[in-house]
C-alpha cells in the first residue's frame, strides 16, 4: 500500500520543480524563493522589480526566468551565483511572453501585438530578431533534441512555417501550409514530422516533414467545430486528436489514417467495453445512491481489481472507492453556449509514461475521467468524482495517474485500482492543481495562493 507524508503549507504561486528535482521555485509578489525540494528550506531569495506573473526553469536547472508583464521586462537569476542576474527589457513594444531555449542560455521574448520575437543570448549579449510571429505563445515549438525550432508566421493572409537551426538561429527553410487560420504547430517526438492544427472553426490537421513535404491532410467532417486538444504518444507512433464532437481520433504514423475512434457517451451499456471498471468516489458520508462502500460487484475477470479494492476498503472509508461494472449513466453539465470557450468537447488528453494508457476528460462531463488502453483503444476504467476534475497528471515513469478536484483529497489511479488520500484537516487546503517531481516520489499540491508537498512511498509492484 502507498504511504503519504505531507509538508506544512507555504505561501507562493507559479510553483515549479527544477528539472533535476533538487529545488522548488515559487513566487510571492515580487520575490522569487528557491527552496530545497525535500526540506522546503529557503536556499535563495531574490527580489524582482515588480510582481512576478510567471516563471520558468532553464533545462539544466542553472537559471530561473521571471516574467514581469506590468513592466514589460523579464529577469533571469542564477542558482549558483546569488550576485549574478540579468534584466531583459523590451521597451515600448512590451512583453507578452518569454521562454527558455533548450540550451538554457537564450531567452525568447515575444512582444505585444505579435510584433516580433527577440532572442537574447546570456553568453555574449547578442540579440536576434524574428519579425511578425503569428502568436506569442502558440505556434512555436522545439524538437526534442533541441536542434530545431519551428515558428508559425502569417504573411500576406497566408500561414507560413519557418524552421530555424537553434545553433546560431539560422533560418533553414520556410514553406506555406494549406490552413485556413493556423492554430498551432508541434514537432513529433523524433523530430521528423510537424503536426499543424487549423482553426477550431474547421476540423483539419496537416502533417509535414521537417523539409516541408506534405504527408497528409486529415479532415473527418465539415462545417463543425474541430480540434480542441491534441497530443503525440511518447513514441511518436500515434497522434491523438480530441475534438468538440466529444470524440478522440487516433492517427498512426505509417499511413496517417485513423487507427481508432473513441467516444464519450452519456449512457454506457455492458457491450460498450466488457472489462471496464467504474471507480466511483464515495460521498463524505460513505453512502452512494445504490449502496455503501462494501456494496460493489466484481466478477472473476476482475480478480486483481477486486483484491486491490478490498485492500483499500479495509483501510477505511476515507481511502476507498466504489468499484462497479456497466451499465452506468455518466453525469453531464449543460454548457453555456452564450459564453466564449464553452465547456464542451475533449479538453484533457494525456498519455502515460511509455504510452500504455490514454486519459481523457470530456468537458461537458467534468466529473468523469476516462482511461483507455492504447493496445486496443478499448475503455479500461472510468473514474467518477463528486466534483469536477481540475487537473490530472501521469507519474513520470510508472502507470500511476494523480488527479484533483479542488477538494481536500488527492486521488490516484493505477491498473490495479484507485486510492484516495485526505490531507490533514489542520491545513485547510484545497487541491486545485498538482504536478510530480522529476523522480516521481513527490507530488506538488497547489491551492490558490499556497502549496505543500506530498511525499509518496509507492509499492514495489506498480506497473512501469
Amino acid at each position: 500500500m502507498q504511504s503519504y507524508q505531507y509538508s506544512e503549507p507555504h505561501s507562493g504561486s507559479h510553483v515549479q520543480f527544477s528539472p533535476d528535482g533538487r529545488l522548488l521555485a515559487s513566487a510571492v509578489a515580487y520575490r522569487l524563493l528557491l527552496r530545497d525540494a525535500l526540506t522546503l528550506q529557503i536556499v535563495q531569495l531574490y527580489s524582482c522589480v515588480d510582481a512576478i506573473d510567471g516563471l520558468e526553469w532553464s533545462h539544466d536547472s542553472a537559471f530561473v526566468l521571471c516574467i514581469i508583464s506590468k513592466r514589460g521586462v523579464a529577469q533571469v537569476w542564477s542558482v549558483s551565483d546569488a550576485e549574478w542576474h540579468c534584466k531583459i527589457d523590451e521597451g515600448p513594444v512590451g512583453l507578452a511572453h518569454a521562454r527558455w531555449s533548450p540550451d538554457g542560455r537564450h531567452v525568447l521574448a515575444a512582444a505585444d501585438f505579435n510584433l516580433r520575437i527577440t532572442i537574447w543570448s546570456l553568453l555574449d549579449r547578442s540579440v536576434y530578431y524574428i519579425r511578425y510571429p503569428k502568436f506569442s505563445r502558440e505556434g512555436l515549438d522545439f524538437s526534442r533534441d533541441g536542434s530545431l525550432m519551428v515558428l508559425a508566421e502569417r504573411r500576406e493572409f497566408r500561414d507560413t512555417i519557418n524552421v530555424f537551426e537553434c545553433d546560431g538561429w539560422v533560418p533553414l527553410r520556410s514553406f506555406g501550409v494549406a490552413t485556413q487560420d493556423l492554430a498551432d504547430v508541434k514537432w513529433s517526438p523524433d523530430g521528423s514530422v510537424l503536426c499543424v492544427v487549423d482553426t477550431i472553426l474547421q476540423y483539419q490537421v496537416l502533417l509535414y516533414t521537417a523539409a516541408g513535404v506534405h504527408l497528409q491532410t486529415y479532415r473527418p467532417y465539415e462545417h463543425a467545430l474541430g480540434v480542441k486538444t491534441y497530443s503525440w504518444s511518447p513514441s511518436g507512433q500515434l497522434l491523438a486528436l480530441g475534438s468538440y464532437d466529444e470524440k478522440i481520433r487516433i492517427l498512426n504514423n505509417i499511413t496517417w489514417q485513423r487507427l481508432a475512434e473513441c467516444e464519450h457517451p452519456t449512457a454506457l451499456g455492458k457491450d460498450f467495453a466488457p472489462c471496464v471498471v467504474v471507480w466511483h468516489e464515495p460521498t463524505s458520508a460513505g453512502v452512494e445512491e445504490s449502496g455503501t462502500l462494501n456494496d460493489f460487484t466484481v466478477d472473476a475477470s476482475f480478480e486483481d481489481v477486486a483484491d486491490a479494492t478490498r485492500d483499500v476498503a479495509s483501510s477505511g472509508l476515507a481511502a476507498g472507492y466504489l468499484a462497479r461494472q456497466l451499465p452506468i449513466i455518466v453525469p453531464t453539465a449543460r454548457p453555456n453556449l452564450d459564453k466564449p470557450n464553452p465547456k464542451v468537447g475533449v479538453g484533457l488528453l494525456l498519455w502515460s509514461a511509455g504510452g500504455h494508457y490514454l486519459a481523457t476528460r470530456n468537458d461537458n462531463m467534468p466529473r468523469a475521467l476516462w482511461v483507455w488502453d492504447s493496445e486496443s483503444f478499448c475503455l479500461h476504467s472510468i473514474l467518477l468524482q463528486q466534483q469536477a476534475i481540475r487537473t490530472a497528471v501521469w507519474h513520470p515513469s510508472l502507470q500511476i495517474l494523480a488527479l484533483c478536484t479542488n477538494s481536500t483529497r488527492i486521488f490516484l489511479w493505477s491498473p490495479r485500482g484507485c486510492h484516495t488520500a485526505p490531507l490533514p484537516q489542520v491545513h485547510g487546503f484545497r487541491v486545485c492543481a498538482m504536478s510530480w517531481s522529476p523522480e516521481g516520489n513527490i507530488l506538488l499540491l497547489l491551492d490558490r495562493e499556497r502549496f505543500c508537498l506530498c511525499f509518496i512511498e509507492l509499492p514495489a509492484d506498480v506497473e512501469p
